[in-house]
């Protein structure tokens, strides 16, 4: 049942956020490493350890918040260490759904979202954007819907609605597992509005002159590395966006307003035509 807790005490340990991804670790001393950075997808740092309590990120990473389109506010930490992604919340008539997590929530951009009306439904695409999810889930008590293939990265939170494949927690909010980048790397499908918040399935590189405008798009198994997807990953990811109709593509950095459903399959249809690569491609080769 919802909210049946039978061992609690983990989730009563202070929480330690690392300087040099964001991954939150519940601990009752400051954690000797960081898994997600120990993962092949990361890096280590380069000059050791180091982990900062809630209120040493709080007054380190200033967070930021606006509405980026009509009842959907986008929250970031700006300046920030470590992979640094933005968190979505998406107000809607049957309770709001946050997606991803950034490094770490103010106490005020917690009250706005508070007078927004909360959070009812609490998920991510995966490990590297779970960031401050747990500062959510302790304020606003939302059901926590995470793929089963990633609950092992989740120790600092309390899954309430695991999932295998797909799922639905609000009324055209839909949760897809694309696997691939993590084994649990999923996407949230936002019927009304035709977005994908892809988490890092794809990565865009921006116009300078215009931060809604993809120049180029890539996928990778791991960015930092330079690691393609092999052809089994891709023809899943093809397999989810094939049936998913948008017309914007969001990652937990940028906002593409020019990449949608014909030139995804694009891309990963071009990359099925040949060896694995991780290289960004024109987007303007694609349409």
């Amino acid at each position: 049942m919802p909210g049946y807790l039978p061992f609690a005490g983990a989730l009563a340990l202070p929480a330690f956020v690392c300087d040099n991804c964001g991954f939150w670790q519940r601990h009752f001393a400051a954690p000797p490493s960081c898994p997600l950075c120990l993962d092949a997808r990361h890096v280590v740092p380069q000059d050791g350890w180091r982990f900062r309590t809630v209120a040493e990120a709080q007054a380190s990473f200033p967070c930021h918040w606006e509405e980026v389109e009509a009842g959907v506010w986008k929250f970031w930490n700006e300046p920030v260490t470590g992979i640094g992604p933005s968190a979505y919340l998406i107000v809607t008539p049957h309770g709001n759904l946050g997606f991803e997590g950034c490094p770490v929530f103010s106490e005020a951009a917690l009250d706005h979202i508070a007078a927004l009306g909360g959070i009812a439904v609490l998920s991510a695409s995966h490990p590297h954007s779970y960031g401050a999810l747990p500062q959510l889930q302790d304020r606003f008590d939302p059901e926590l819907c995470l793929p089963a293939a990633d609950f092992t990265w989740s120790p600092a939170l309390q899954v309430s609605w695991p999932y295998d494949d797909e799922l639905e927690p609000l009324p055209g909010l839909v949760l897809h597992r694309t696997a691939g980048h993590f084994d649990g790397h999923a996407v949230l499908h936002d019927r009304a509005r035709g977005i994908v918040f892809c988490g890092d399935a794809f990565k865009f590189e921006l116009n300078p002159q215009n931060s809604r405008e993809a120049l180029t798009i890539s996928a990778h198994k791991a960015f930092v590395r330079g690691v393609p997807l092999t052809h089994a990953e891709l023809t899943r990811y093809r397999a989810v966006f094939a049936a998913l109709d948008f017309h914007q593509t969001w990652t937990p950095f940028e906002q593409a307003a020019n990449v949608g459903r014909p030139e995804v399959l694009a891309l990963i249809d071009a990359m099925l035509a040949g060896r694995p690569h991780a290289s960004p491609v024109p987007v303007a080769s694609l349409t």
